[in-house]
């Protein structure tokens, strides 16, 4: 993304905050309602549905969009079917894109039955706004237009395609790297902690916040002199040449246990690392969608932990230049390349399973000015790099457990 761009549209949005807070804080409201009645296992499942979704407005009702009301209907003819519906859609446990295509099948099963002349409007846009107001601190609001211009405003890397379900993973990822640009600004948060009362809910990771800022880059800003501006800043980016870490350029440490006792921010360090590995993998889907259209492969960059989530032991498919699929590991720290790197099993396995096709990606000293990093680059087989493990695991075994115990 083109931070410069988010900059502009952030400085404007701080200075429209009245006249968009205004228009837009029936959102915090509606997340109030819904969060003060919402109860999944109710035996009176449809009236409290009914209730909680009260001051949705146009989040479920727009024009000719009625997902609400269809929603409704359906609750009240297979009560048990939605609230069990419901159920699979709240399992973190399962794939988010599964239950998301879940919840859309089984609703339009249902509705094809009940009502078959009518559209039941259950789209990825209505069941993000029912994730959304049931964990309002994990998900953001979604619209595909609103994600497609935005996209094309900032110059990200990733270009949405309707029907798409990739498009909720590169979403959900691209807010998670807004919020952490505009929970740099202290004024903003301030504007917008002022804003909330009682009738409202206080979105404390900022996940209403950062939607309404997006939504008001695209509907309020999207054709006006800021807009113009912004669009004169270039969207070229100027990547530095990689450089290529062979093994004696590598220090692996075997640190010793010292037991001391430490106060430690667990939670603060988790959320940088996070925010700083959400940026380093941005860069390298731009890095890599530069040096592939040089090449020819124009639209072969797949950002995997994105679209099929975590567990395959790397980030990033791309291309060699002989056009072979290779697998990238991004692992990015702001500060020194010296600093320590961890490199779990998965990585481990997928680096010995892959061989000279995998790469780790070393993103160091960033840049904010220009938004870049260094890159060093680690090929093949991690094993000489890996003596110790970060952590163990430890499972119990019922079956012992239960006979000691009874």
């Amino acid at each position: 993304m083109n931070l410069k761009k988010i900059n502009i549209f952030k400085e404007e949005y701080k200075a429209r905050f009245e006249e968009i807070h205004l228009q837009e804080i029936y959102k915090w409201k509606a997340f109030k309602c819904f969060q003060d009645n919402w109860d999944i296992n109710s035996s009176e499942f449809v009236s409290m549905l009914e209730k909680s979704l009260d001051k949705t407005a146009n989040l479920l009702v727009s024009g000719n969009y009625w997902p609400k009301l269809m929603l409704l209907e359906t609750a009240e003819t297979n009560a048990d079917e939605v609230q069990e519906l419901f159920h699979q859609l709240v399992d973190e446990e399962m794939d988010l894109s599964e239950r998301i295509l879940n919840f859309r099948k089984t609703m339009k099963n249902i509705s094809a039955i009940n009502f078959p002349d009518k559209n039941v409007y259950q789209d990825d846009r209505a069941i993000l706004v029912y994730l959304c107001l049931i964990y309002p601190e994990t998900y953001f609001l979604y619209k595909y237009t609103m994600f497609r211009d935005f996209v094309e405003m900032v110059d990200h890397s990733y270009k949405p395609k309707a029907g798409k379900i990739e498009n909720i993973g590169q979403y959900l990822n691209m807010c998670d790297m807004i919020r952490n640009e505009l929970e740099e600004d202290q004024e903003l948060l301030k504007l917008h902690k002022n804003r909330i009362n009682e009738d409202c809910y206080y979105d404390n990771n900022h996940t209403l916040l950062t939607q309404d800022f997006i939504y008001a880059v695209t509907n309020h800003f999207l054709q006006t002199p800021i807009a113009d501006q912004a669009k004169k800043i270039p969207q070229s980016f100027s990547f530095p040449k990689s450089v290529l870490i062979t093994e004696e350029n590598i220090i692996v440490t075997n640190k010793k246990s010292d037991f001391k006792p430490r106060i430690v921010d667990w939670a603060g360090q988790q959320k940088q690392k996070h925010k700083d590995g959400a940026s380093g993998e941005a860069y390298v889907i731009r890095y890599e969608t530069d040096r592939l259209k040089k090449l020819g492969f124009e639209g072969k960059v797949v950002h995997t932990s994105v679209e099929a989530g975590d567990g395959t032991g790397y980030d990033i498919e791309s291309l060699n230049e002989d056009g072979n699929v290779i697998f990238i590991e991004v692992k990015t720290t702001k500060g020194k390349c010296s600093t320590p790197l961890y490199i779990t099993q998965k990585e481990l396995e997928r680096s010995i399973q892959e061989k000279e096709n995998y790469y780790l990606y070393r993103l160091f000293n960033y840049d904010k000015e220009n938004d870049t990093y260094k890159i060093g680059i680690i090929n093949g087989d991690l094993t000489k790099y890996c003596q110790k493990p970060d952590n163990y695991q430890a499972s119990v075994n019922v079956n012992k457990m239960d006979k000691i115990t009874k």
